[in-house]
């Protein structure tokens, strides 16, 4: 698979571990704000 022009094999690895790991992090912020409503929640 060829690389985008203007891009270079090491900075598309290095996008797309940044993505991967700001997935991660939204994806536990969203977590811990669920956990944080679901705790606090009081019918």
């Amino acid at each position: 698979m060829d690389s985008p022009p203007g891009f270079t094999d090491e900075e598309l690895a290095r996008r797309r571990a940044m993505s991967r790991r700001l997935a991660w992090i939204l994806g536990a912020v969203a977590l811990a704000i669920y956990l944080v409503g679901f705790i606090y929640y009081r019918p």
